[in-house]
């Protein structure tokens, strides 16, 4: 391949940090047998921040495999099958994948023989903005159009889009977060048509893969005019069925977009159908981890409701029985209804107040004489109640001599609950 450009080095410094110095030195001791390629060539060119930094190689992967572990670099063979490896330089991760080209695929994986030809290696990536190489002094190498398309900000596949798909139906999903994430005006044509008529396929693919591409989508810049195409061409009910109307969403979004925030799950909730069961089923489809369903439930079932006469003491107690991250969400949703500065002041508060700890234990009623079992809960429970009634005000002390009060309230259905001491 000829160079087309060159990048500056002193504007891209990451080009020239030691661990990757050393691991290109150690690759291309005899000849250019490594260059950096896709994501983080691409951001480098859209003024994105550099996120991993991965390599393509000449080198077959037992032979790259010899030349680190030579070198004394650790090696973890991430996916050595389909010729990529992980070398670890300086606690720094750098995955190393051989040209090679797809000899059979299904639509999610694919049988790969490893070649030594660039131009090849490059026709048989997904998009022309991922099909760009670069060496260790900022040569840049396009052999399939990648530098146009990143400045008219269009995602577009490498050949022909009906192919690139059906060898991997992922891309249907990438090809929204790059329009996303870099896009600029309406998607290219060929590839929003393709990816209309290969949509079926997204529901032959895992539910990890789903969730990490719906979670870079949600974040991204232009998430709003491309979530709009995802629901009006049916791509986004492949992810999310019968997913809500995109009205909430975009109110939520704007509004957390213009005070400089991103919750992906709080956005996803204002996506999933409004019933009991629904977060469950996206739970289940996306593969969420427990931390992430028990956020997406709190957010999909939250009943705190904020009006224009909210108080500091509603606030609290929220926050108390909700957590500070559904209050907040709660708060953005209704930021229309409330305005600009009273938003402002509210979420400020939100976040500062540390919500104090309930001073009673069950050990202190049993030590009092209770016994344990469930209705020493209900009376626990009924005390709590009592000290949120107060704003948190009452002591231990003061809750430890409503005891007897609460109990005869019991007493009648269970008259052996408590015995005085």
């Amino acid at each position: 391949m000829t160079p087309v450009g060159k990048l500056e080095l002193r504007d891209h410094p990451w080009l020239t940090a030691e661990a990757l110095t050393i691991l290109l030195k150690i690759l291309n001791s005899d000849r250019l047998n490594a260059r950096m390629v896709g994501g983080c060539v691409r951001d480098a060119l859209s003024g994105q921040e550099i996120g991993d930094i991965d390599l393509a190689c000449r080198l077959s992967p037992p032979a790259a495999v010899a030349r680190l572990k030579k070198a004394g670099i650790k090696v973890i063979p991430t996916g050595i099958k389909h010729g990529t490896i992980t070398a670890v330089v300086n606690k720094c991760h750098f995955e190393i994948t051989s040209l090679r080209r797809d000899t059979e695929t299904d639509g999610r994986r694919a049988r790969v023989s490893f070649i030594d030809d660039w131009g090849a290696d490059a026709k048989r990536r997904d998009f022309t903005i991922n099909a760009l190489y670069l060496d260790a002094d900022g040569s840049l190498y396009d052999p399939c159009g990648g530098l146009d398309d990143i400045a008219a900000g269009r995602v577009r596949f490498i050949g022909d889009a009906d192919q690139r798909i059906t060898e991997d139906a992922l891309r249907i999903l990438r090809f929204f977060r790059f329009a996303a994430t870099i896009g600029r005006g309406k998607p290219d044509l060929a590839g929003l048509s393709a990816c209309i008529r290969h949509r079926d396929m997204i529901d032959h693919l895992s539910g990890e893969r789903l969730m990490q591409e719906m979670f870079k989508i949600l974040r991204a810049e232009n998430l709003l005019s491309v979530i709009r195409v995802m629901a009006d061409k049916g791509i986004l009910d492949k992810i999310i069925p019968g997913h809500k109307n995109l009205a909430d969403f975009n109110d939520y979004v704007r509004v957390e977009n213009k005070l400089g925030r991103c919750n992906i799950l709080a956005r996803l909730s204002c996506l999933v159908p409004g019933n009991q069961v629904a977060p469950a089923k996206i739970i289940h489809r996306l593969k969420l981890s427990r931390k992430q369903a028990d956020s997406l439930t709190a957010f999909c079932r939250h009943d705190i409701t904020i009006t224009a006469d909210i108080c500091q003491k509603d606030i609290r107690k929220a926050i108390y029985l909700s957590g500070r991250d559904v209050v907040i969400f709660a708060l953005l949703q209704a930021g229309k209804k409330l305005g600009e500065e009273p938003l402002s002041h509210w979420l400020e508060y939100a976040q500062g107040w540390q919500p104090p700890v309930f001073p009673l234990l069950g050990r202190d009623l049993i030590n009092m004489g209770l016994t344990a079992g469930p209705e020493l809960g209900k009376i626990l429970k009924a005390l709590e109640n009592e000290w949120l009634d107060s704003d948190f005000l009452l002591t231990k002390v003061q809750l430890t001599a409503r005891v007897p009060a609460i109990v005869t309230e019991y007493s009648r259905a269970k008259s052996d609950l408590f015995d005085p001491i």
